[in-house]
Parts: C-alpha cells; sequence; structure tokens
C-alpha cells in the first residue's frame, strides 16, 4: 500500500467507526427510537459540531413533536378510553381514579397543570410519585449547573486561546493554558458537592415518606403488610406448631406451601377446556343467526315486512332505518326486554299457530329466548348439526368430536378431581416447598420478625420480603435451596456481564448498514446492492438500522426479567429492581461510554497514525468533541420520545379504530379494562444514565446541562400525564426504585471527576488535577458513609415510627406524637411520679425489717479518693472557673451578634421556615409527622373474605375459582338455551352482551357482567 492512497483509507476507516460504534442510534435506541431523519442529523454532527447541524437535528424532531401534540390535542376528546382511562373506569376504586378535566380543546391545561404530584402518590403508587420527583431531582441539579456553569465557563472556554470553531469553542478542549483549570477544579468542588447534598436529602426524603406512607392506612390495613415470606427453610421445621414455638403468639396465620404439579395441570386444562367452549359457543350463536337473518330476508313465511317503513326504537342511530316487521295477530303482542341496553328487535319472531292450525318448523324466540320446557335444540332450527362447532382431541385419539358437548362433558369430570386435590392440599397431603408464609397480627409484629434473625445456620430460613402480593409471586424461585440460589446467582451475573461487553458486535453490526457502500467495497459478495434503484438503497440505509436497532435493544430488559427469575428471585417488584441494575449498567456502557470513546478516537484516529507523538494532545481536545452527539440526543429524548409518550398511537388504534373488533365479550372488556402497565426497570435506567451523561459533561461542555434541563423537563410532563390518566399502578415496589436510581446518579460525578483528571493530567494541569483527585476520594468517603448510615432505614420500619402512628391513631397532636407522648398516660403529667429517686446498692430488699431513707442519688460530686479522681476534680473546678469568667466578658455577646449560622445549622422546628431552611434541614421539616399528613386516612376497609384467606398465599392452582363463561344475547334464542343447558357444569351468562343487527358482538364494557372480565386478584387488596 502506497502512502498515496493511506488518507483514502484512513478516511474510509474512520466513517466505518463513525456510522458504527459511535452511530448514535446506539443511543437512542435504547427507548425504542425508531426515526430515521431525526437520528441521522446526530451522526454527522459528531464531526461538524456546528450550529447549522444542530438546527438541522432539531427542526425534525420539532416537527414530529408538534405533528404529535396536534394529534394528541385532536384525539383526547374523542377517545378518552386511548387518553384519561383512570378518570372513568369502574375496573377502578373510587380512591384510585383521577380527577377529571374539561373537555374543552385547551381549556384542561391548567387544571392539569395545577394539580400536584401528591395525586399520583394518594391515587396511584408511590413508585409513580418518586418517578416524577426523580425527574425533577435532575431537573434541578441541572437547572443549578447552568447557574453555575454558564457565567463562568462558557466565556472562559470561549476565549481558551484554542482553534476549534463552532460548538467546539464552548467545550474545555479549547482551553490551552494549564493554569486556567484552578477553575474547573473550584467549581467541580461546588458542583459535586451539591450533587451529594441532594441525593444525601433526597434519601433522608425518601425514608420519612416511605414509613409514613407503608405505616398509612392505605397501606397498613393490606394483608400483605403483615405477611412475612421465608425462603430455605429446612424441612424439619416447616410444621405449623414449629413454627409457633419460633415466633410466638404474634403469628396468626401460616401458609406451607407444597408441590402441587397435578392439581396444576388440572387446573391448566380446565382454563383451556372452558376457553374452548366459550369459543364454540360464539360461534355456533353467530352461524345460528346468519342462518336466521338470511331466512328473515328471504321472507319467513309466518313474518311479514315493510322495508319500506321505518323501524321505532330499535337504532341506536337517530335516522338509521331498519325493516318494520308485522307479526300474525296469533303472536304475543310484545316482547319486554330483560335490559335497558339489549334492544329489541322487531325482526323477532315469536312462536304461534298458523291459520290452518299446523304449527311452525322454525322459530325466532327473541332474546327472552325460548321456554323452559321447548323440546330439542334451537340452533338445530337454522342450521345442520354438520355445521356445529367440531375439534379432534387428543384424548379421543384424534376423532371428531361435537366441541360444546365433549367441553360440557370434560368440564364435569375436571370439577371432582380439582376438588379432591385441593382437599388433599388442605390436608397436608403432598411435598412441602422450602418456603414460608406468615402473617402476623400487627405490621410491627411483621417488621419485627422481619428484622430478627430466624435461624442459626447461615442461608436457612431468610426473611426474603415483608408486604408482599400474593400475584407478585414467582413460584418456581420458591423451590430453589440455598446453595442453588449461590450458584444461579452467580452465573446470571457472568452471564450478564459477558452480554454487556458482547452486545456492542451486534449493534456494530446493525449499525454499518447505514453505510452500504462502504460495506459493499469490502464484502465483495454483497456488490449486487450497488445495482438496487437508490430508493431501495435509501430505504435499507436509512429506515432498517433504526428499526433494527430498536427492536435489539427492546431485548435486553426482556432478557434481563428472564435472568432474574433464573437467578431465584422471588417476586415481580424484586425482578424490576434486579432489571434496574443490570439495564443501567447496559445503559452506561453502551450508550455513554462506548459511544463516548469511539467517537473521540475515530475523530482522533487519522491524526495519531499520522503523528503517534502527538496522542495526548489529540485525545485531551477531541474528548470533549464527543459531547456535540449527546446535545442531539437530549433533543430527541425531550421532544420525539415524550411526543410519543402522549399521543399513545396503539391505543388509539387498539381502542377507537379496533375498539369494536372481536367476538368474545370476556377478552374484549378485559382488553378494555386492562391499563398499560409500567416496567419501571427498564425505565429508570433510561433516564438516570440521561443524568449521568449531563453531570459528566457538566464541566466539560457546559451547555449540555442546559439541553438536558429542556429535555428532562419535557419528559417529566408526559410522563405526569401518562401517571395521572393512564398508566397502571399494579407494579409497586413501594418505592425501592428511587433509592437506587439516586445512588446510581452518583455514577455521573465519578465520570465527570475522573474525567476532569485525565483531562487535566493530558494538559499538563498537576494543580487542578491533584484538586480533582481529592475530590474522589471525598466522594468515595461520602458515598460510603452514606450508605452506612441509610441502607437500614430502607428497607425496614423503626420501631419509633411506628408507636408514633399508633399515638396518631389514638387520637393525640401530630406533634406530640412525634414526640412520643401520650395525652392518655398520667406518668406524662404527674411530676411526682416522673421524679426519680435514685437506689442504694446496700439496701438489702430481702429484708423487710430494714427500712432505709436512701434520699436522692443525683449528686455528681465524687470523695476525692486516688489520683484519677483529683485530676478529675481540679479539671471540673478549672473549666468551670474559666467558663463563668468567659460568660462574664463581652465575649458571648460579641458573637451573638455577629452569629448567622445557627439559624442554618440549627433552626427552631417550630419557627416557620424559608424555602432555603426547609430544603436544607429536610430531617426536620420533611420528617415522618410532616409527610404523614399528605397522605389521606379516609381510604376504604380492605376487608378479606374468609374463603379467600384460607388460600390466599397457597399456590395458583389452588387460589384460582373455576371459569366463567361470556356469550353474546342473540334474537334466534340460541344464547338463552345454551346459558341453561351449560350452567350446569360451568358458570355462564349472556347478559351485557348482544349480536347487532350486522350479526357483530356489542358488549357493555361499564355493566355488571364486565367484573367477569377482571381477574380476581385485582379485585382483591392484598
Amino acid at each position: 500500500m502506497t502512502s498515496a492512497n493511506l488518507p483514502d483509507v484512513l478516511h474510509n476507516l474512520r466513517r466505518a467507526i463513525n456510522t458504527t460504534l459511535s452511530d448514535p442510534r446506539v443511543g437512542s435506541a435504547r427507548d425504542n427510537a425508531t426515526a430515521s431523519s431525526a437520528v441521522r442529523a446526530p451522526t454527522q454532527a459528531v464531526n461538524s459540531s456546528s450550529f447549522s447541524t444542530l438546527f438541522m437535528t432539531f427542526v425534525p424532531v420539532a416537527v414530529y413533536a408538534v405533528v404529535c401534540v396536534s394529534i394528541f390535542l385532536v384525539l383526547r376528546r374523542k377517545y378518552p378510553r386511548a387518553y384519561l382511562p383512570r378518570t372513568f373506569l369502574n375496573s377502578l376504586d373510587p380512591y384510585e381514579q383521577s380527577p377529571s378535566l374539561p373537555s374543552g380543546w385547551f381549556n384542561w391545561f391548567k387544571p392539569w397543570y395545577q394539580t400536584p404530584d401528591t395525586v399520583v402518590l394518594n391515587h396511584a403508587s408511590l413508585d409513580g410519585f418518586l418517578f416524577l420527583r426523580y425527574l425533577k431531582v435532575l431537573c434541578i441539579i441541572c437547572s443549578f449547573g447552568c447557574c453555575l456553569t454558564w457565567p463562568i465557563l462558557v466565556p472562559y472556554h470561549f476565549y481558551g486561546g484554542g482553534t476549534n470553531i463552532q460548538l467546539d469553542l464552548l467545550t474545555l478542549g479549547n482551553v490551552i493554558h494549564p493554569k486556567w483549570f484552578y477553575l474547573h477544579a473550584i467549581l467541580s468542588w461546588i458542583f459535586f458537592g451539591f450533587i451529594l447534598y441532594m441525593v444525601s436529602r433526597e434519601c433522608v426524603y425518601f425514608i420519612s415518606l416511605r414509613q409514613a406512607y407503608l405505616l398509612s392506612p392505605l397501606y397498613s390495613n393490606r394483608l400483605s403488610s403483615r405477611v412475612v415470606l421465608f425462603t430455605c427453610v429446612p424441612q424439619q421445621i416447616l410444621n405449623e406448631r414449629k413454627l409457633r414455638r419460633v415466633f410466638g403468639d404474634s403469628v396468626k396465620n401460616i401458609w406451607i406451601p407444597r408441590d402441587t404439579e397435578d392439581l396444576d395441570e388440572l387446573v391448566k386444562e380446565r382454563e383451556q377446556t372452558a376457553n374452548r367452549l366459550e369459543k364454540a359457543e360464539i360461534a355456533l350463536i353467530k352461524k345460528t343467526n346468519i342462518a336466521y337473518q338470511k331466512a328473515v330476508k328471504r321472507g319467513h313465511p309466518d313474518i311479514e315486512t315493510n322495508l319500506e317503513s321505518p323501524a321505532s326504537g330499535f337504532s341506536k342511530e337517530e335516522g338509521t332505518k331498519e325493516p318494520e316487521v308485522n307479526i300474525l295477530p296469533q303472536s304475543p303482542s310484545s316482547i319486554s326486554s330483560p335490559t335497558d341496553v339489549l334492544p329489541i328487535s322487531p325482526t323477532s319472531p315469536r312462536e304461534f299457530e298458523r291459520a290452518d292450525g299446523t304449527p311452525i318448523l322454525k322459530t325466532g324466540y327473541g332474546f327472552n329466548g325460548p321456554p323452559p320446557d321447548v323440546n330439542g335444540s334451537v340452533a338445530a332450527q337454522w342450521i345442520s348439526y354438520d355445521e356445529r362447532p367440531i375439534h379432534r382431541p387428543i384424548a379421543n385419539y384424534g376423532r371428531r368430536v361435537d366441541t360444546i358437548k365433549w367441553t360440557r362433558n370434560r368440564l364435569k369430570k375436571l370439577a371432582p378431581e380439582i376438588g379432591k386435590l385441593r382437599s388433599q392440599y388442605r390436608k397436608g397431603v403432598g411435598r412441602p416447598i422450602p418456603a414460608v408464609f406468615i402473617e402476623f397480627h400487627t405490621q410491627v409484629d411483621a417488621q419485627s420478625a422481619y428484622q430478627t434473625l430466624a435461624h442459626h445456620r447461615a442461608n436457612h430460613m431468610r426473611p426474603e420480603i415483608v408486604g408482599l402480593r400474593p400475584q407478585e409471586i414467582i413460584w418456581s424461585s420458591l423451590y430453589m435451596p440455598w446453595w442453588e440460589r449461590i450458584v444461579r446467582r452467580f452465573l446470571i451475573q457472568a452471564f450478564i456481564a459477558a452480554m454487556v461487553i458482547f452486545w456492542a458486535l451486534p449493534a456494530a453490526v446493525v449499525g454499518m448498514i447505514s453505510s452500504i457502500q462502504f460495506i459493499t467495497s469490502l464484502v465483495p459478495f454483497l456488490k449486487f446492492l450497488d445495482s438496487l434503484p437508490q430508493a431501495v438503497l435509501g430505504l435499507i440505509s436509512g429506515l432498517l438500522p433504526p428499526v433494527a436497532l430498536a427492536g435489539l435493544m427492546s431485548l435486553v430488559p426482556a432478557i434481563l426479567r428472564a435472568c432474574a427469575r433464573q437467578a431465584g428471585v422471588v417476586t415481580e417488584a424484586r425482578v424490576e429492581l434486579f432489571c434496574q441494575n443490570g439495564y443501567f449498567l447496559f445503559q452506561v456502557v453502551q450508550v455513554f461510554l462506548i459511544t463516548t470513546l469511539t467517537s473521540a478516537a475515530s475523530n482522533a484516529l487519522e491524526k495519531i497514525i499520522k503523528d503517534p507523538m502527538s496522542i495526548k494532545d489529540t485525545l485531551a481536545s477531541n474528548l470533549p468533541k464527543a459531547s456535540n452527539f449527546y446535545i442531539s440526543y437530549f433533543i430527541l429524548q425531550g421532544l420525539a420520545m415524550s411526543a410519543t409518550r402522549i399521543v399513545h398511537v396503539m391505543s388509539w388504534i387498539r381502542h377507537g379504530l379496533m375498539g369494536g373488533v372481536g367476538d368474545n365479550p370476556r377478552k374484549r372488556t378485559a382488553k378494555y379494562h386492562r391499563l398499560r402497565k409500567i416496567h419501571w426497570g427498564a425505565v429508570y435506567p433510561v433516564f438516570t444514565n440521561m443524568g449521568v451523561i449531563a453531570i459528566s459533561y457538566s464541566l466539560i461542555a457546559p451547555i449540555v446541562l442546559g439541553v438536558a434541563v429542556i429535555g428532562l423537563y419535557l419528559i417529566y410532563l408526559s410522563f405526569r400525564w401518562n401517571l395521572l390518566y393512564v398508566y397502571s399502578a399494579e407494579r409497586d415496589s413501594r418505592g425501592l426504585h428511587y433509592p437506587r436510581a439516586l445512588k446510581h446518579t452518583l455514577t455521573g460525578v465519578y465520570f465527570a471527576e475522573i474525567c476532569v483528571v485525565g483531562l487535566f493530567g493530558l494538559n499538563g494541569a498537576y494543580g487542578p488535577l491533584i484538586m480533582s483527585f481529592g475530590l474522589v476520594i471525598f466522594t468515595t468517603l461520602v458515598h460510603i458513609s452514606l450508605s452506612d448510615a441509610l441502607n437500614p432505614l430502607l428497607y425496614n420500619l423503626p420501631r419509633t415510627v411506628a408507636v408514633e402512628e399508633a399515638l396518631r391513631a389514638a387520637g393525640n397532636n401530630p406533634i406530640d406524637a412525634s414526640n412520643l407522648e401520650d395525652k392518655d398516660d398520667p406518668l406524662e403529667h404527674d411530676a411526682e411520679l416522673q421524679q426519680d429517686h435514685g437506689y442504694d446498692s446496700d439496701f438489702d430488699p430481702g429484708d423487710p425489717t430494714e427500712q432505709v431513707s436512701h434520699g436522692e442519688q443525683n449528686s455528681r460530686v465524687a470523695g476525692v479518693e486516688g489520683s484519677d479522681a483529683a485530676m478529675k476534680l481540679t479539671t471540673r473546678t478549672v473549666s468551670g472557673f474559666a467558663r463563668k469568667k468567659f460568660y462574664a466578658s463581652p465575649i458571648p455577646g460579641l458573637i451573638s451578634k455577629l452569629d448567622f449560622w445557627s439559624y442554618f445549622l440549627t433552626p427552631d422546628p417550630n419557627v416557620q421556615p424559608n424555602f432555603f431552611i426547609k430544603w436544607l434541614h429536610p430531617e426536620i421539616f420533611q420528617d415522618y409527622h410532616v409527610l404523614r399528613q399528605q397522605i389521606p386516612d379516609d381510604v376504604p376497609e380492605y376487608g378479606v373474605d374468609e374463603s379467600v384467606l384460607k388460600d390466599a398465599y397457597s399456590p395458583p392452582s389452588m387460589r384460582m375459582r373455576t371459569p366463567r363463561i361470556w356469550i353474546p344475547r342473540d334474537l334466534a334464542g340460541v344464547s338463552k338455551q345454551e346459558v341453561d343447558h351449560c350452567s350446569k357444569v360451568i358458570e355462564i351468562t349472556d347478559m351485557d352482551a348482544w349480536l347487532n343487527e350486522k350479526g357483530r358482538v356489542d358488549v357493555d364494557m361499564e355493566g355488571e357482567v364486565s367484573r367477569w372480565a377482571v381477574r380476581d386478584w385485582e379485585r382483591v387488596k392484598f
């Protein structure tokens, strides 16, 4: 290879690195970004750091955001199910429903904006409220950074003496004087110290809020708040009497789960059989009514129709005309509707005799159905036997059977078998699982048991979690012994580490598709792609990479959740916490580190190859330039992704365009009432990583902070709408994601400090380097101290707040309760009873004749005996004399006049504080008794039925009730007869669903039967 074409090779190699490893789609696609035009501009902005490139990035994203917001404004009024479901769904309890908004075009904005975030806390979940608070904390950190760095560092970098242009003028890489970096070191101490304090105070706030939430009636009255799960329990202790001996009289109920493999199979088969029966019944009703309607249209011999006269009372829309049917005089004069929502069609023929006295052969019975004593099948009057639903069960050797008759017989046979196995389970038959659920009488007793070491052997009888609900349990994890959990945990951690490292390879391969011409020049057998039309090539290189990367990155949380289950995590909430840790690591490595390093390396690669000795100066000037990509990244996340979150296209399609699609009333109603669940383990890491990026570049490129503030605030607004009106509150970790995200945010502080240390070293600024290295040590010490002090309070409830809550419930004033004072305790109001009379050790209480008056034992004066006592007396005398002289001098008065720090360091809690004092001392002004008042006491009672309670923490096959079938009512009367026949083996109804005049199924989504579509455990607040 000659030196003449070396620059071309380097240029192509540089392009390849830019379009693969540093392709911004590797980052933006982490949040499912698929817009090609919006992400291609940042790719170019890595090298040409110009304001025009930034503008070209902003314009298409802004246009897309405006379009999404316009769609939202229009569709919000017409489709409340897609945009405001939490305001009216009857599947939510009244206290769970959010306040409604005006239905105008813009008059809703002010009430929504003025709605406090505490509505999310009181009507949805603690996790949702804390996530909004976390976004606000990031906005505050970035805003403080802007106020601190922009007035100083922006002009400082601009006149730094470097040769950079455009946006690169505003980065640290434009400063060439080593002594100038002292200012960066000083600002780093201020800004990063502020972040450390913000994290510390938020942890204090979280502890107080979580304690107030868990001890409030909203949570403490639930059964789950009093239940503790113990795992890895030895077999010899899995006995109710032995467990009661361990935990004493505080135990109320004990559930020892057992192996239910046979029962699981039967219950699963029953569910499948019931679904098959329901599907067959609906198919039979539809087929019958199609034949019935054809007979009516062709002219039934017993019905006279007048197509020109409009129908009265049938059509739901004004102006719609239906054929008027005149029943012969021998038929009944009217038909009464069973419900108001089910219209009576005039085309319903009734049973009557012909004029010549001969009986009819076919008849329609209307919505009321046939009389109970009718003989034969109603459906058989309209369709032949061969048209009935059939299938070929394996149990019948593949021979064809009538589906309805076969499933009825099978359900009739399964019922006693399931009942027998459940009876044996309750008698203690079956291998016990090494786990136990123990309900205590009070929440305080449950917390005491959770914080107690229950077994003398390591990893045995571990108190896994307190406050778990039955539907959250991952039952497969309860079977694992302690040693299997350890082995699985290490193997899963190794797998995740390998995945984080090697995930860049498929991401790079997908990213290379954007540079298709360069690929075809390297891979000969792909030369045929050059002959494709330019439109196809543009589609492949522009649309395919972001779509492929979006699909690739969306697999990561799902893989991590599967890993958590394999590692033995026992609840869905803990799975999300596991996912949060792994996905944050993935985000930091893939989105931040790889993109930053490869961007800087690709820009400097050509120069380093030509002049290897210039590597130090080249990296020092090029590393800050990688920040330009993240400006575009924040614009994309803030505008495009936030707009996408509020437009809810898929919800609009599901509940608007396709709301009436489907023949199964139960499934349609379940879809209607099912709110979108939010997986916090996949949501928090994306925005925590955004905070890490903003903090890391705060001193290197301060402009990133300003863009981050705008982007994060727009994200906050979009999530605020969704958490108030759209998202489900089912997934609830009781707020544990929040402190973990705060600690993850400190990763940005470490990265920023390490980056400035490295850049100071590359620029030869050794004084600032020493200052920054000291800051790294200080941050580490603060982090360790913070974790040691607060970790025990993050997961446990202290006894003091439990006593305070009990005093509040007894009617004491909140301030008195916070001091643990009881108004009904006579000892606290009688000074004589409180007096301490001391105790004389020479008095013998066993001698009844010795009556000694001991007097007061409060004197601190000791007799002078020995050198130690003499020294103590001398020191006390001298210090007392010096203290007396000091207070007699004018110095204390002068100090009191100059004292301004006492007000800030030790404020009086009884004096109304200003904003700064309140922010500075959350341990005083946001303590438990203050935050407890934000949570209402008027919550409904969580009474659990005894039949539900006895199997509350048994395996799902013990708790699952008999299936219920919901079929539509029809004009031919088939549904009524099928309800009568099926009700002997299964619960079934045809209320609140009917076939309309077009043969489609209409359902009353808010009717009485709609509760059948909601699973039982969603109705019970465990």
